[in-house]
């Protein structure tokens, strides 16, 4: 079990990195709005994060704000949650919200530099009712290249939002649920327990990625 939950957190570590940090080539067509947001996104990223002169404090603000802009923390911060959302009380449940944030910069931000520059290519956008599955292909670090696939949703006046990413089957927000429903469901649904759990994984810098993957 250790060694699958390496790898899915391994593989939604470069789910992020990709977000924020490659190059990006679309073959997609020019037009497709959910396409040029997620370059754009790409472009503010590596010219953001990529400046030198920056202190690790700046870059790390920098980081969260595009994060927190770009991506619906707040709704996969619900989602991962499950059922005990419903059942937590409002100061867990802002406690949370502010938690899995610093819990994505920690884990994700060491991944921009090291996927920096990697061949990736928006290959296909398909528009559905309420929102558009974005294809893409990455070069993993084994030279063979992996499918992404990013869900975009509009918002309600204007622009996007990342709501999820998948790699080879693996939905980002369906691991992390997958995490915390069974760590509140062996605290009884207590999501102030979780919470301070988690604060003291983060004190430690334990979402931080290992370098032996």
């Amino acid at each position: 079990m250790k060694l699958i939950s390496r790898l899915i957190s391994n593989t939604t570590a470069l789910l992020v990195g990709a977000a924020l940090s490659l190059a990006i080539t679309t073959t997609a067509r020019a037009d497709d709005d959910a396409g040029l947001f997620l370059k754009s996104l790409q472009e503010e990223a590596v010219s953001q994060l990529s400046d030198e002169s920056i202190s690790s404090e700046e870059r790390e603000q920098q980081f969260r704000s595009l994060l927190t802009e770009n991506f619906d923390i707040s709704g996969i911060a619900k989602f991962v949650v499950g059922k005990y959302w419903r059942k937590a009380e409002d100061g867990p449940r802002s406690e949370f919200m502010t938690i899995f944030e610093d819990i994505m910069v920690q884990r994700f931000l060491p991944t921009f530099s090291k996927y920096a520059g990697s061949d990736f290519k928006i290959t296909k956008v398909v528009k559905k009712k309420s929102f558009y599955i974005v294809f893409s292909k990455v070069k993993t670090e084994g030279g063979e290249p992996a499918q992404i696939l990013w869900r975009i949703q509009a918002k309600e006046n204007s622009g996007f939002v990342i709501t999820d990413i998948a790699a080879e089957g693996i939905s980002l927000r369906s691991t992390y649920k997958s995490d915390y429903t069974s760590a509140l469901k062996s605290l009884g649904g207590d999501l102030s327990a979780l919470n301070g759990k988690l604060r003291k994984k983060i004190k430690s810098g334990d979402f931080a990625p290992k370098e032996n993957g």
